[in-house]
C-alpha cells in the first residue's frame, strides 16, 4: 500500500471514505492471510493527524497486531516531520507498526539498518519521502554497495517519484533517478505517484507503484474514480502481483456541455443528465464544459446540489473550470507548482544569506525551515499551543544545525 492519506480531504464524507477504504483494505489482507503490510509514505495526511483519525486508525493496526500480522512503513512527504515529531512515531512506540528508515552516518555515508521480518526473513529496507523532495540528500549518502552485498530476499521502499517514469502529466514533479535505488533487491516498493504502475529498469525488477488508496484530489477522482492496492505473493523465486481495487462509494461523473444555455436553464440541464444515471450511495462530480450567457454566480449551484442529493448522492463535487463567460477572469501562472515557484526564489536569492557553520546546504535547509514554519494547526488546537509548537519545532531544527548560538550572538550585538 502506499499514499493512504488518512485525515485528508475538507468534506467529512470523503474524509470518512477514506477512513472505510484503509479499513477495508486492512480487512482484505486478514481475510487472505498475508505474512506483513509495507506503506510506501503518507499514511496519514500530515503529521498530526486529528485524535478520531488516530483512534481508528489505531483500532485497524491493534486488529493487524491480534493477527500477527507486521506492518512496516516509511514516511512520505505529508507525515514526514523535519524534527522526527510525527506520529508514525508514536504508533511505533505502541508497537501498532515499524519503521524501516533507521540508519547511521560511517564515513559520510548513510548504512541502513533496516528490519528482518520474523516469518519470512526478508530484509526490508526503506527511505522516507519529503516536502520539497529534500530526500534526495540522503539518496546522495546512501551505502549502495553495503544494502547490495547483503544477502537473501529484500525489498525496498522508497516515496519519490522516478526519473525515467515519469509521463506528460508528472514533468513538473521532483524526481530521482533509478540509480539512487540500491541494485538487485527483490521488490521495489513506491509511493508518492497516486497512479498505480509496474516497471521494471534495467536491473531493478518490480518497481511497483499501487497508486493511492483513495483519491485525494478532485482531478484523482476524475481520473481515477477509486484506488487500491497489491496482494504480492513470492514462492520459488517467482514474484506474482495482483492489483486489488477498493471501491467505498461509486464515483460517477456527469458532464455538463453548456454552449448557449442561459444560466437559469442550466438546473434542467443537469437534470436531464442525471436521471440517465443510479446515483445511490455515489459521489458525483459535475464537470462543466463550454460558455455560458451570463456569469457564473447565477447558477443555482444550491438548488442542483438539493436535487441531485434528493436522487441518492452521498456528495456532490463540481468542476467549473471549463466554464467559459464574458466576465473578466485572472490569468494563472500554471507552468510552475507552489513548491517548485518556492524553490526557483530560493536558489535565486540563496547567496544573499549568510549562515555560519550551518550543517546544511542552504537551499536544502530553507525549504527544511519552511516546512516547520508552514506547520498547519490542528482541529482543536489553542493559538498559544500551536505557536510552542512551531517554536519547539523551529529551535530543535535550528539547533541540528549548530545556529542557536550564532542567532545568540546575533542577539546580544
Amino acid at each position: 500500500m502506499a499514499d493512504i492519506h488518512l485525515g485528508g480531504w475538507r468534506e467529512d464524507t470523503l474524509r470518512e471514505i477514506g477512513i472505510k477504504t484503509f479499513e477495508k483494505a486492512i480487512d482484505i489482507s486478514i481475510q487472505e492471510n498475508v505474512d506483513f503490510i509495507i506503506v510506501s509514505g503518507d499514511f496519514f495526511d500530515s503529521s498530526n493527524p486529528t485524535i478520531e483519525v488516530m483512534v481508528k486508525a489505531a483500532k485497524k493496526l491493534y486488529e493487524l497486531k491480534l493477527n500477527e500480522i507486521p506492518v512496516y512503513v516509511i514516511e512520505g512527504s505529508h507525515d514526514f516531520s523535519p524534527t522526527g515529531r510525527t506520529i508514525l512515531k508514536v504508533f511505533q512506540e505502541a508497537g501498532l507498526l515499524k519503521r524501516v528508515t533507521a540508519g547511521e552516518e560511517i564515513d559520510d555515508r548513510l548504512l541502513l539498518k533496516g528490519t528482518v521480518d520474523e516469518k519470512t526473513k526478508i530484509k526490508i529496507y526503506g527511505i522516507s519521502g519529503t516536502r520539497r523532495s529534500l530526500e534526495k540528500a540522503d539518496y546522495s549518502r546512501l551505502d549502495r554497495d553495503a544494502l547490495e552485498n547483503q544477502e537473501g530476499d529484500k525489498i525496498f521502499l522508497f516515496h519519490s517519484a522516478i526519473e525515467e517514469l515519469k509521463s506528460g502529466n508528472l514533468y513538473q514533479m521532483e524526481s530521482i533517478p533509478i540509480s539512487f535505488l540500491p541494485k538487485g533487491f527483490l521488490y521495489y516498493a513506491g509511493g508518492h505517484i497516486h497512479e498505480k504502475g509496474e516497471y521494471e529498469l534495467g536491473e531493478y525488477k518490480n518497481v511497483v507503484f499501487p497508486g493511492a488508496l483513495f483519491p485525494n484530489n478532485l482531478d484523482e477522482l476524475l481520473n481515477f474514480k477509486g484506488g487500491g492496492f497489491y496482494l504480492v505473493e513470492y514462492k520459488n523465486e517467482i514474484i506474482n502481483k495482483k492489483y486489488t481495487p477498493i471501491i467505498i462509494a461509486p464515483v460517477i461523473l456527469l458532464d455538463i456541455h453548456l454552449d448557449g444555455i442561459h444560466p437559469i436553464n442550466i438546473e434542467e440541464k443537469v437534470r436531464d443528465v442525471s436521471d440517465k444515471n443510479n446515483l445511490k450511495d455515489s459521489i458525483v462530480i459535475l464537470k462543466f464544459k463550454g460558455k455560458i450567457e451570463g456569469k457564473l454566480s447565477d447558477i443555482n449551484f444550491k438548488k442542483i446540489n438539493s436535487y441531485l442529493e434528493n436522487k441518492g448522492a452521498l456528495l456532490i463535487k463540481r468542476d467549473t473550470r471549463d466554464i467559459k463567460t464574458n466576465e473578466f477572469r485572472e490569468i494563472k501562472n500554471s507552468s510552475f507548482t507552489k513548491e517548485k515557484l518556492e524553490e526557483d526564489v530560493i536558489v535565486r536569492h540563496k547567496d544573499q544569506i549568510k549562515i555560519k557553520e550551518c550543517q546544511t546546504e542552504i537551499v536544502s535547509f530553507v525549504k527544511a525551515f519552511m516546512t516547520i514554519l508552514s506547520k498547519e494547526k490542528k482541529e482543536g488546537e489553542k493559538k498559544d499551543d500551536y505557536t510552542k509548537v512551531v517554536l519547539s519545532e523551529s529551535i530543535v531544527y535550528l539547533s541540528k544545525n549548530n545556529l542557536l548560538e550564532e542567532l545568540d550572538e546575533t542577539n546580544s550585538t
